[in-house]
């Protein structure tokens, strides 16, 4: 009741005033009415029939609510108008709580205002009112409202500004005023502009003027929302608004403006130059007088790739001569672009020595990789392969030397990379850590096993990681070999940091090396996919100890969870979830992690039990449980709009509005986040499939039309592969990356559920289509069973369509009719295919589960996708069905006699569907239940003791690995198997449990 408190804190009756707040309706009525009584008729107040109306509008019966009604009118149609702000704000806040906004209440607030000019707290709620509802036309009437009453003030001439910023932004492009809202905005950001005067005490005697360095990026954003770059320009070359004057107080912030500004005006030698003077000032060898003063300040990453971008324009750009000009303009055009194409031959001259100046700076050997990628004469890239080596020389023993060299080294050709990759071997052999050996005699150096780390990843971009086949780049080693290195990395990193631990093991972020284990999963998983799918179990007990290892590794984390769910372990997955320590404001961004397509997989609770392992942690039943960090996450989601208005608010108050421009971008992206609308859709499966029920009802966000933000944060995993070829995140990604499309078929799935189950309206979203040969699987990223649930949720929403049709004639009725039996003999034939395909799902060729081993069928995440989809869908008909009959009895559409034997053979189907899947998941707990694969899969990790070292390297590696020194060598493997298999047998008991037939 906080939202209907604002008309009421102010008002001396404290007992109507608790009534409300506490929710008693009736007894606030009686108190309303007992003080009407009290008061003559003449001095009964607005706010009293405010209230009344609005409490007798709370009330369920019918006649009280038409009451409310009825003096809600009067109260919107009084003449003179109301001028009780708290009367106003009362009937506000309990239309928001009613979620019943009403237009009327703009037109009242405009009245009041008008009517009471002088009155300025109304003229301020009513702006602040269209100000929270986003309503940017009325919140420019108010502004210019408030602003005429009220000449002088700051805050109604900066709230006009920015009313009529916002509204140039949002407005649609047809609209006519878009462009009368923006040229309002540029004209007065310039007034304000022109009132700074160099004496301080005179400009504060003026509101309308720019006063801070917040007004001055704010009036940046107008300018160039509407095209006014060299205005904005001079604004920052000005003595009272510039970057050196007394408000922009010598800015970076500014300075980035500038850069950016110049480069949209199209002068790109004053860009160059600008960037070329900060760069110089900066540059270690300068004993000159700096020219912009900003130092060391201006050796900045953005800074260098401007410049060169710049120079690069001034090679393109040409001028051309108009067809109509005269001499004197043809002459002027012609010595322009001969000047032009001077500078610009000077230029490569001017950065090549600008280069030598900084020689090892990072930001500086970026540049010279960037400028070799963009100016090389050479197709083979001769002169980047030298640059990047000279990178990797200075910067390979830190983090960030393959992020920087990953940007550039991709554009390299075959012969220039086997050149670039030898001359590393060699640098590396130099110093001990050659490939394919280390040398036990040198000292532990941490830089220079961070250097073979980066050499790795280079190794693994270049060559390793490519979808294509790479043998021409290889120079015979193969992929296993270099696995087998990364691991002699890790286990040699790993040996040193123990005995000689630079940090205490449980503070450390991560220890040198552990990289090269991450890499080598990840080439694991690359080559399972090309080989044997066996590797899995091996990338996934490699990760599982680095997560021991090395607990603030995010990359670890994130690759394993989703490589958990897409072998089944749904358990496993939540337990790791449950690991990482996420922060609420990383929600929205991470947790699709765990609950990308979760609900068609794991969609119950986790009775996971421990399984005592080397160094793991401990996790008790009921912590790892995936709906609590479901609902967590969409708590969050429901009361983040909550916690952005306050923000909101507060910049508004603070008068910062560069400021408050980004917050409400952010609110704005954080309300349509794509990551929400996933949540809300797994969570609607999750309740239906598995019946959990949550005190928060999320169907709210039915309402809610999907224009989707796309807030997915990918750098949890690592991406390290070459950029033409598959990403590591789509390797270990149950099924496709869902898309945009995507989310808007599982909306109108959603949708039809609520319509079949509770009645509610159908109204499609702006980017919901609800016509299923619109998108092919592969536009939406759908699965196939995905797609098949879409195409069923059509057909049952036209058949519930078709029987909610009122007063048709009799033709409409048979047309109808012979659609209702056109629509139950496409749902019966889908189904019978759907239930005819499940009966097959354990053979050896099926595609539903993992093939492990010759002698190991283990069920995939796809297994328990197919089965959950297609029981959320036997649901959806189950549904649909009852509907129908329901509806038919009051519509009589359909002679349910002819139809009944169609109808009866389509639930018989749905039966059906339950007894088969009930068989499968049985059939595989027992296999799972026993120790029956238990052998079989330990030696798909670390091979039998008999087998020798040629035949399988990884394997030999993990043997010695987790022997660890004791006497049974699969000790560890065989714990973790155990692990997984516990995780499989809970997901298939909830499955054998929510599929069974009775």
């Amino acid at each position: 009741m906080e939202l209907a408190l604002r008309g009421l804190k102010d008002h001396p009756d404290q007992q109507i005033h608790d009534a409300i707040v506490q929710e008693e309706w009736r007894h606030a009525l009686q108190l309303i009415e007992r003080r009407e009584k009290k008061l003559k008729k003449a001095q009964v107040n607005d706010w009293l029939t405010a209230c009344k109306a609005s409490v007798l509008l709370m009330l369920p019966e019918p006649a009280k609510r038409r009451q409310g009604r009825i003096l809600l009118d009067t109260f919107y149609s009084k003449t003179p108008p109301v001028v009780d702000f708290n009367a106003v704000e009362t009937i506000q806040s309990f239309a928001e709580l009613r979620h019943e906004p009403d237009p009327r209440m703009d037109i009242l607030r405009m009245q009041a205002a008008n009517a009471q000019p002088t009155d300025e707290q109304l003229h301020r709620h009513w702006f602040l009112s269209c100000f929270r509802m986003r309503d940017w036309q009325g919140a420019r009437k108010a502004g210019m409202t408030y602003t005429k009453h009220f000449p002088n003030k700051r805050d109604p001439f900066f709230w006009t500004i920015f009313a009529n910023f916002m509204a140039s932004r949002t407005l649609p492009d047809e609209n006519s005023e878009k462009q009368l809202c923006g040229t309002m905005a540029y004209r007065m950001c310039t007034k304000a502009a022109e009132a700074v005067v160099l004496d301080r005490d005179q400009e504060l005697k003026n509101g309308r003027v720019i006063r801070n360095l917040d007004d001055i990026v704010f009036l940046l954003d107008v300018y160039e929302s509407q095209r006014k770059y060299e205005e904005a320009i001079e604004i920052l070359e000005s003595d009272r608004t510039g970057i050196r004057s007394r408000i922009g107080r010598r800015s970076w912030k500014l300075v980035t403006s500038k850069i950016r500004l110049l480069g949209s005006a199209h002068r790109w030698l004053d860009q160059f130059k600008f960037c070329f003077e900060l760069l110089e000032d900066a540059s270690p060898v300068n004993d000159k007088t700096q020219v912009h003063g900003f130092g060391k300040l201006g050796n900045d990453g953005y800074v260098w790739t401007t410049m060169v971008n710049a120079t690069l324009s001034l090679k393109v750009s040409s001028w051309t001569i108009d067809g109509d000009a005269t001499d004197a303009e043809t002459s002027e055009t012609a010595v322009r672009g001969a000047i032009d194409q001077n500078f610009y031959k000077n230029t490569r001259l001017a950065v090549a020595s600008l280069l030598d100046d900084y020689q090892m700076d990072r930001n500086a050997m970026c540049a010279g990789m960037y400028w070799a990628t963009k100016l090389a004469r050479d197709v083979q890239g001769e002169k980047l392969a030298t640059k990047a080596f000279e990178y990797f020389e200075t910067y390979g023993h830190k983090t960030f030397c393959f992020n920087d060299l990953q940007s550039y080294v991709g554009a390299m050709q075959t012969p220039v990379i086997q050149c670039f990759l030898h001359k590393v071997r060699a640098w590396l052999m130099g110093r001990g850590y050659g490939f394919n050996h280390l040398n036990q005699d040198k000292p532990f150096d941490r830089n220079t096993l961070m250097a073979k780390t980066n050499a790795l990843k280079l190794e693994y971009c270049l060559i390793y990681s490519r979808d294509k086949d790479s043998d021409d780049v290889t120079e015979g080693t193969s992929i296993e070999t270099f696995i087998v290195e990364c691991l002699n990395c890790y286990g040699f990193a790993l040996e040193n940091s123990e005995n000689n631990a630079e940090k205490p093991r449980e503070i450390a972020e991560r220890f040198p090396g552990d990289d090269a284990g991450l890499l080598a999963a990840a080439a694991l998983l690359k080559f399972g996919r090309k080989t044997q799918n066996d590797q899995k179990l091996r990338a996934m007990i490699l990760l599982d100890e680095l997560i021991t290892r090395s607990p603030a590794m995010y990359e670890v984390f994130g690759t394993l969870i989703l490589l958990y769910v897409r072998v089944g372990a749904g358990s496993l997955a939540a337990r790791t979830y449950h690991e990482l320590s996420i922060k609420n404001i990383q929600l929205p961004t991470l947790s699709w992690l765990l609950w990308t397509r979760l609900s068609t997989i794991h969609p119950h609770r986790s009775q996971f039990k421990d399984v005592t392992l080397p160094n793991d942690v401990r996790v008790s039943k009921g912590e790892a449980d995936p709906v609590q960090h479901l609902m967590q996450a969409l708590d969050y989601h429901m009361h983040l709009q909550e916690t952005d208005q306050q923000e909101i608010l507060e910049f508004l108050e603070a008068k910062q509005y560069a400021s408050l421009h980004r917050a409400i971008r952010n609110s704005r992206h954080n309300l349509n986040g794509f990551v929400k609308y996933l949540l809300f859709t797994e969570w609607a499966r999750t309740e239906r499939v598995s019946g959990l029920h949550h005190k928060c009802d999320y169907r709210t966000l039915l309402d809610q039309p999907v224009n989707t933000y796309d807030n997915r944060d990918e750098s949890s995993i690592p991406h390290w592969e070459h950029p033409d070829s598959t990403p590591l995140l789509l390797e270990v990604m149950p099924g496709e990356w869902p898309t945009v499309e995507w989310l808007s078929h599982q909306m109108t799935i959603a949708h039809t559920f609520e319509h079949v189950t509770n009645g509610s309206e159908f109204k499609p979203k702006s980017n919901v289509n609800p016509n299923p040969t619109t998108y092919s699987e592969a536009e939406t990223s759908m699965t196939r069973e995905e797609h098949g649930q879409y195409q069923t949720a059509v057909e049952c929403q036209s058949l519930l369509n078709l029987f909610e049709s009122q007063g048709a004639d009799e033709a409409a009725r048979t047309a109808a009719s012979w659609s209702v039996s056109a629509s139950f003999e496409s749902i019966e034939k889908r189904q019978q295919a759907v239930n005819d395909e499940l009966a097959t799902i354990q053979k050896q060729e099926s595609r539903y589960l993992w093939v492990i081993s010759d002698q190991v069928l283990a069920p995939s995440w796809l297994f328990f996708h197919v089965c959950y989809i297609n029981l959320d869908t036997a649901i959806l008909i189950r549904r649909t069905l009852d509907a129908v009959e329901i509806a038919n009895r009051k519509h009589r559409i359909l002679d349910l006699q002819s139809a009944s034997d169609q109808v009866m053979r389509i639930r018989k189907l749905c039966d059906k569907l339950h007894v088969i899947i009930h068989d499968v998941a049985i059939r595989l707990y027992e296999d799972f239940s026993s120790d029956r694969y238990l052998e079989p899969m330990v030696h798909s990790i670390i091979g039998r003791p008999s087998d020798p070292c040629e035949k399988d390297p990884i394997a030999h590696w993990l043997r010695h690995h987790f022997d660890r020194g004791t006497d049974d060598a699969g000790k560890a493997a065989e714990a973790y198997v155990m692990r997984l298999s516990r995780a499989w047998c809970e997901a298939l008991r909830n499955l054998c449990k929510l599929a069974s037939p009775s």
